[in-house]
């Protein structure tokens, strides 16, 4: 008796298996792409996170309406394959005051210990030209200036 049903059990699987051998077979595979972001400070080894720079220490620098601006002061480089925002602000807000900033071009801003975001865009690489200014007379124009550069999911 359990021979027979163990012979009925062997069959029904071959019979199976052969048909399932003339059907056709479909895979649904499916994956998570987690997100990614880097930010780097082009052309030195800094770290984005705390950025000195003298900016101003050039004697190349003329003042013109009652500000002194250093076109193309910190060149970031941004790669995410999601959305991003980049922030942009002050160590501390008393190292410069009436300190600016733009992204190449733009509308220059107030910088402060308050993130200013200077930046957004889709996934990509891409390359942010900041431009600082600062009042004529706000002091020692030698003086290093720190900034934290944050990138964020927008």
């Amino acid at each position: 008796m359990i021979r027979r049903v163990s012979c009925l059990v062997l069959l029904a699987a071959i019979g199976v298996a052969a048909f399932a051998y003339d059907s056709s077979v479909s895979v649904d595979a499916r994956w998570r792409v987690l997100p990614y972001q880097s930010i780097a400070v082009v052309g030195t080894g800094q770290d984005p996170a705390s950025l000195w720079l003298a900016p101003f220490a050039s004697p190349d620098l003329t003042p013109a309406g009652g500000y002194v601006v250093a076109e193309s002061a910190v060149q970031l480089r941004v790669t995410s394959n999601v959305a991003w925002k980049l922030q942009l602000r002050l160590a501390d807000a008393w190292t410069a005051p009436g300190l600016e900033a733009r992204r190449g071009g733009s509308k220059f801003a107030p910088l402060s210990d308050v993130p200013l975001v200077l930046a957004s865009g889709s996934h990509g690489v891409y390359e942010i030209v900041v431009d600082l200014r600062r009042p004529e007379d706000a002091g020692d124009a030698a003086a290093p200036i720190q900034l934290v550069a944050t990138l964020m999911p927008e």
